[in-house]
């Protein structure tokens, strides 16, 4: 009887611990994209690749991005085992210069990472620079006038026509040669 009662033990334990470990596992080989160099403006899409190697259901909870210029879907919300699943995020880098790294969260039921993070990063370069980038005029008195120069740097691939320049303050004076904005040229206001 004593045999049979520690058979029937080791059984359940072996049951009790195969249905305790079977849960999702998710898995991907590439959770960062470097897009590397664009211009601003432009948008960069990509689509991450997942996959579920448990042996339970995989079931995405929700996806967000770390701001509004990364749009991100989810393929699927319940991913079968062996299954596998795609994030599409689309970045546009309309509001931003120099380096980016955009990270999106993946929320799930995978009981060891039920959060995982993706990245996108690069480099947007703006297609006319400006420098200075601001200019602190400090206290100026009516008969003492500050003169500053800035300059734009076409970085585009075009050629840019610049408009007449007009100064949001009437106390501003603002001059600028006409010319040709070519890629690589520079102008002095």
């Amino acid at each position: 009887m004593r045999t049979i009662v520690v058979l029937v033990s080791l059984i359940s334990l072996c049951l009790f611990t195969s249905f305790a470990f079977a849960a999702p596992d998710l898995q991907v080989e590439a959770p960062t994209f470097n897009f590397g160099e664009i211009y601003q403006g432009d948008k960069v899409p990509h689509v991450f690749e997942f996959t579920n190697q448990g042996e339970d259901p995989l079931l995405i909870d929700r996806v967000r991005s770390s701001c509004g210029c990364t749009a991100v879907l989810v393929s699927e919300k319940n991913i079968p085992p062996g299954g596998k699943g795609e994030l599409k995020a689309n970045f546009d880098s309309a509001r931003f210069r120099g380096a980016i790294s955009k990270t999106i969260y993946l929320y799930s039921n995978d009981p060891v990472r039920p959060t995982l993070q993706f990245h996108l990063r690069g480099n947007v370069l703006e297609i006319v620079a400006v420098e200075p980038s601001q200019i602190n005029f400090g206290r100026v008195e009516a008969e003492n006038p500050v003169i500053t120069e800035v300059v734009l740097r076409n970085q585009g691939k075009e050629t840019l026509t610049l408009g007449k320049p007009h100064a949001t303050a009437a106390e501003l004076m603002v001059k600028m040669p006409e010319v040709d904005f070519v890629s690589g040229a520079e102008v002095t206001l």
